[in-house]
């Protein structure tokens, strides 16, 4: 009897961004660090058995908390959660409970190009997944370096990633990857922070944001305050686009200059005259005059003098007199 062909794969590729991908950061929020060893579990689980899904069900839940140590309820919270933020096909595990995603088809179909069988299900296949099934080389099966999976060149992990991520998600990232080539790695609450603004001003604006703390901010704590700053002051002027920033900004400096100006008038201007009360011009003229020359000739003074001596010789004489009298 012939052996049988074995569906799964023994190998699959994980991204070096695996854990700052935001629906990863998602389940890690909701359901805590163990989420990783989760879903790493469930992936082998489904490359290894029939290489695109694998079904859910008691039983199942059951082996991967045996697996990682954990609680059967902690199992079925992180299916939940990678179901509603795309991480599994949530409409697949509603409809058939298997764990799927297009992610998860294309890469068994990219590592299964030297099966003879690595079609999929009509009703498990997601769309824009390729139905084209490998057949063995004529050409004594050779192994084209092309077509192994552990060789795949960067331009195809690249393509790779593009295909299965939606556009949404790609724009999302890419602020987000200038960022923190920048700063570093963002937590958990500012990359909830940071997806919500994005959503909110779209990546064109959030890329222009990230650049402005890039050219005027340092590299510390205060970074992403000024991130929030610019975003929330763009969210709450209703910016769309990179000329409402233009606009924005024109205003900012009208208003500096404007300031400038106010701040010049009153430095410059002319200092009230009042009514001076007599008592002060007379005080003013007094301090403000300056010493004159004596109008008295020395003849006058020499004269003045005489005529003081003569008035005190006379009354010592006076004087003299009355005290003879008295005597006698």
């Amino acid at each position: 009897m012939a052996r049988p062909i074995k569906k799964g794969i023994d190998y699959f590729n994980l991204d070096v961004n695996f854990l700052h991908d935001i629906k990863i950061r998602k389940i890690m929020r909701s359901c805590g660090n163990q989420s990783i060893t989760i879903l790493i579990c469930l992936l082998c689980n489904i490359y290894q058995d029939d290489g695109y899904y694998m079904r859910w069900d008691e039983d199942i839940r059951f082996l991967v908390a045996d697996d990682v140590d954990a609680k059967e309820s902690a199992v079925q919270d992180v299916v939940t959660r990678a179901c509603a933020v795309g991480f599994f096909d949530d409409s697949l595990f509603k409809e058939y409970r298997i764990l799927t995603s297009k992610r998860i088809q294309e890469n068994y179909k990219l590592a299964s190009k030297q099966k003879k069988d690595s079609s999929i299900k009509p009703e498990y296949l997601l769309p824009r997944v390729s139905i084209n099934d490998n057949g063995v080389s004529m050409h004594g099966n050779g192994v084209n370096k092309h077509d192994n999976p552990h060789s795949i060149s960067e331009q195809n992990k690249s393509d790779n990633n593009k295909q299965q991520q939606p556009a949404a998600a790609d724009d999302w990232q890419s602020p987000m990857i200038l960022w923190q080539a920048t700063f570093g790695i963002l937590n958990t609450f500012q990359i909830q922070l940071f997806e919500e603004y994005s959503q909110s001003l779209g990546v064109e604006i959030m890329s222009e944001a990230v650049k402005r703390v890039a050219t005027n901010a340092s590299k510390g704590t205060g970074a992403f305050k000024y991130l929030e700053t610019i975003c929330k002051a763009w969210v709450a002027n209703g910016v769309k686009s990179l000329a409402d920033i233009e606009r924005l900004d024109q205003q900012h400096e009208n208003a500096k200059l404007q300031k400038k100006s106010v701040g010049r008038q009153f430095y410059n201007r002319k200092k009230p005259i009042g009514i001076v009360p007599s008592w002060m011009q007379e005080a003013s003229s007094e301090s403000n005059s300056q010493p004159t020359e004596p109008s008295v000739s020395k003849k006058d003074i020499q004269a003045k003098l005489a005529a003081i001596a003569k008035t005190r010789a006379e009354l010592e004489a006076k004087s003299n007199a009355t005290d003879n009298e008295s005597q006698g």
